[in-house]
């Protein structure tokens, strides 16, 4: 309810979203990884084919890697999640949709906050629910002697999903790995969110550079709150013509 409460302002995301998605559960630690493209369109693909469908590339004006889903600009995290799996939430996080008057579907970044909360009321819920199912495993844990493979995992970070995949050899040792963090796949949509807020800003006014600064680290943060939350990295540099 609190939430709810805050002041939006009207946005509008132009990305596909890609998250984690379950035919059981709110996919979290578990589940494919699924697509719901801006026009409505759902497809999934193996978690062994991540890196065949997400690209990583270097762009000029930055030294932080860019991800492409199949050659477009993509979004995870909970917007995204939200999207693609909120029909399964449990009931009470789904209470929770309602009474923070949340859409399905949203494409608000400033929303994003609304989707968080529901993520935590789900969050005890689930927690609650695992806790009351408990039951004691016969044994502390399982060996697992080493043998050479490859392995793909994909989880559901705060931040957006999450791809690492590790080769081993006979002896159990990693000899490559590859990890895509939700921070690189965002990046994207966190630039173009960050001209479309700059130009509609100016268009209404003559901001000042402390209104400018907040209003491009909320931007971020939308996606991203490590970066300018935790990190503090951001020194907005404006050259007034």
């Amino acid at each position: 309810g609190l939430v709810s409460r805050f002041d939006f302002p009207d946005a509008s995301l132009d990305a596909d979203f890609f998250a984690l998605a379950s035919p059981t559960a709110y996919a979290i630690e578990d589940g494919t990884p699924a697509v719901l493209s801006a026009d409505g369109a759902r497809r999934r693909f193996p978690t062994d084919a991540f890196l065949d469908h997400v690209r990583e590339e270097q762009v000029p004006h930055s030294t932080a890697l860019h991800s492409r889903l199949d050659g477009r600009r993509h979004l995870t995290g909970p917007l995204a999640r939200f999207a693609i799996g909120g029909d399964r939430l449990s009931p009470t996080a789904r209470e929770a949709v309602s009474e923070a008057r949340l859409e399905d579907g949203c494409r608000n970044p400033y929303r994003s906050v609304l989707v968080r909360a529901v993520e935590v009321v789900y969050a005890v819920d689930e927690a609650l629910r695992i806790i009351a199912a408990y039951e004691p495993p016969d044994r502390a844990h399982v060996d697992v002697p080493p043998r050479p493979g490859t392995g793909h995992g994909v989880t559901e970070a705060p931040r957006g999903l999450l791809y690492h995949r590790y080769r081993l050899d006979t002896e159990g040792t990693v000899t490559d790995a590859c990890l895509v963090p939700p921070t690189a796949q965002n990046q994207g949509a966190i630039e173009d969110d960050l001209v479309r807020a700059v130009e509609r800003t100016l268009a209404e006014g003559d901001p000042t550079d402390e209104e400018l600064t907040h209003l491009c680290e909320r931007a971020i943060r939308n996606h991203d709150p490590c970066i300018s939350c935790s990190a503090h990295f951001l020194d907005l540099t404006i050259d007034r013509v």
